[in-house]
């Protein structure tokens, strides 16, 4: 898709009312809207009278390119996420980028150069968002990029050095059965839990075989990048829930 973004405002004059730019801006700071993922907005400016008169603001685009015949950017998936007056987002190439709410105006963006890893078992890159935290005067955006998940300051764009091997942490070191880079790849964004955050997997659903990677999922500390736990969907003797296995395949077979 190459218009990635494009937000559609009601004409002024029934947006803005009596009240102008003194009403209450409202938030979208998780991709579900509120941390248990509701979906709501309370924003009332837009009803069914006047959801006619809605017009284009303004659009950017990604400008991302085939990197090779095989290594491609996919649709554009991501919900983004509206802080203060800036929208945070990430692309199909795992970029997140930071964009004025009023112009669209492109304020920074950050380069994983996720697509040097190539196309993996997925030809086609995506992404769903990114995660934002904050604290005080401090505020960060965590982007999981195939086997990384990123520390990237909310508002430079620049890398948080202090957090894992100088601005990352790396989602396989350790893992069982995630020897190979290219079996892991992540399309939904972290989620934020007090001073956790949380990351998932994306296993490939229409190719199993012998010794698949199992599907993890790991916390770490929101500071320093250091894995706190991490469980494992299928598990494995000595690891919780092993006793409830009915079936010889768990010993050998990886997502669920």
């Amino acid at each position: 898709m190459k218009t990635l973004c494009a937000i559609a405002v009601v004409s002024s004059a029934v947006l803005l009312g009596a009240q102008g730019r003194q009403q209450l801006m409202i938030e979208w700071a998780y991709v579900g809207s509120e941390q248990s993922q509701t979906k709501y907005s309370a924003a009332a400016d837009i009803t069914p009278s006047n959801v006619s008169q809605l017009e284009f603001a303004w659009q950017w685009r990604p400008n991302e390119l085939p990197q090779s015949d095989k290594t491609q950017p996919g649709n554009f998936q991501a919900t983004p996420l509206m802080i203060g007056d800036v929208l945070y987002l990430s692309t199909s190439f795992n970029r997140v980028v930071a964009l004025n709410g009023e112009t669209g105006a492109e304020l920074w963006a950050f380069d994983p150069k996720a697509y040097l890893d190539g196309p993996g078992i997925n030809l086609y890159y995506q992404h769903r968002g990114v995660a934002f935290w904050r604290q005080g005067n401090e505020s960060r955006i965590f982007m999981n990029s195939h086997d990384r998940l990123f520390s990237v300051d909310a508002k430079t764009g620049q890398l948080v050095t202090s957090f894992g091997q100088n601005g990352y942490a790396m989602l396989r070191e350790g893992l069982r059965n995630h020897d190979t880079k290219i079996e892991m790849r992540q399309t939904s964004p972290p989620v934020i839990y007090k001073n956790l955050v949380i990351v998932g997997s994306s296993i490939p659903d229409r190719l199993q075989y012998k010794g698949d990677p199992p599907g993890a999922v790991q916390a770490f500390d929101v500071r320093t990048g250091k894995r706190v736990w991490v469980f494992y969907t299928i598990p494995q003797p000595g690891e919780f829930g092993n006793e409830t296995g009915r079936s010889p395949a768990m010993r050998m077979s990886g997502g669920p």
